[in-house]
């Protein structure tokens, strides 16, 4: 497997290399997630998710410390063909009051998005591409909602390691990288650059409908009213049921 060995010796170079500047502040954080979907037809399909987050104060290695965010999302995935997904959702991000850390508020964010997903499966090896525009709707310090868009790109490589087909006790291997664009905003302020994502991960399906992830998410965010950065150091968990509905076509 030399191009994971690839992947993360960069991951490595990236964290190690955001550590040592003095304008870049780490956290470590814990994120969970609990997704449910189905189908209500062979080309249109629902999915809800649940997160939950908390976060270490800046420079500590306590990741449990601070509630961080809360998200409820319910979705609607359209496939005009098997590789391409059109998606649409409304959602609610509540964000915590984080002891010592640069955001010194509790606030609501209402959130509402279109999305494109395009797939190309190569025997083994799964590639995607996702495109998504977000509509935000977030409380300011003035107590204030605001109007702000963001646009995000993600590339997507995902393996499977075991098994020709993601079915019971299979795993696979997640490489991933999305770049977020912010259009700006009084709340958000005005840099072009919002915050990249790295995930590095693996997947287990327990079944050929629930699957287990877990892995390490580098997210590395630029404050919205001066020069600095966070690089958080993320440990995700996932857990998804899929087929909860099987629509009037009954697969």
């Amino acid at each position: 497997m030399p191009k994971i060995s690839y992947l993360l010796f960069f991951l490595l170079a990236i964290t190690t290399a955001t550590a040592q500047d003095k304008n870049i502040n780490n956290t470590t954080q814990f994120w969970s997630e609990i997704d449910l979907a189905g189908k209500f037809s062979k080309k249109l399909k629902w999915q809800c998710d649940f997160q939950y987050s908390r976060q270490s104060p800046y420079e500590k290695p306590d990741f449990l410390e601070y509630g961080e965010q809360l998200t409820i999302r319910p979705w609607i995935h359209y496939y005009p063909r098997p590789t391409i997904k059109l998606s649409a959702f409304a959602g609610l991000w509540y964000n915590y009051f984080i002891g010592d850390n640069i955001n010194q508020r509790q606030y609501p964010e209402y959130r509402t998005a279109l999305q494109v997903q395009l797939f190309k499966v190569l025997d083994k090896n799964t590639i995607s591409f996702r495109f998504r525009t977000e509509l935000r709707e977030i409380k300011d310090k003035q107590q204030h909602f605001e109007t702000v868009f963001r646009e995000r790109t993600m590339f997507k490589f995902q393996r499977l390691l075991t098994h020709n087909s993601y079915d019971k006790n299979s795993t696979y291997f997640i490489a991933q990288d999305e770049l977020f664009i912010n259009d700006g905003s009084m709340v958000t302020g005005h840099h072009l650059f919002d915050q990249n994502r790295i995930f590095i991960g693996l997947g287990y399906n327990l079944t050929s409908d629930i699957a287990i992830e877990t892995g390490y998410f580098n997210q590395f965010v630029h404050h919205s009213q001066d020069g600095h950065y966070d690089s958080n150091h993320v440990l995700q968990l996932t857990l998804f049921f899929d087929n909860l509905t099987r629509g009037k076509h009954g697969n």
